[in-house]
């Protein structure tokens, strides 16, 4: 395996935690963790940007807050840093208009 990539990955995940607890390397990559605050819908939709990331060989983390800005993410891709925000109606995904990070929004309906 290409290590630049590896020391990517790295990176990208030392730029997350988990939410309310510790840093981001003591949960597995690649698994889809799942809110019960969110609803079923919301959960599919993430379980299936993360199997497309899966189909791309790329890795992947879910929930994570950002360190920098404090904001909880649904899918981040920790080869290119893309960040996937899944939301139930247009008007909440709308927050994420201004928020240069999001690579992509996903409303399910």
């Amino acid at each position: 395996m290409n290590k630049e990539l590896i020391i990517k990955r790295d990176e990208t995940r030392k730029k997350y935690k988990i939410h309310g607890m510790s840093p981001m390397y003591k949960r597995a990559k690649c698994a889809i963790y799942f809110t019960p605050a969110n609803s079923l819908k919301h959960e599919l939709a993430k379980a299936e940007v993360c199997y497309n990331l899966l189909k791309e060989k790329k890795h992947f983390i879910t929930e994570a807050k950002n360190r920098k800005n404090n904001l909880i993410r649904d899918v981040v891709c920790l080869d290119d840093e893309s960040i996937y925000e899944i939301e139930t109606t247009k008007k909440r995904a709308e927050r994420f208009k201004t928020d240069p990070e999001t690579e992509k929004i996903t409303v399910v309906k």
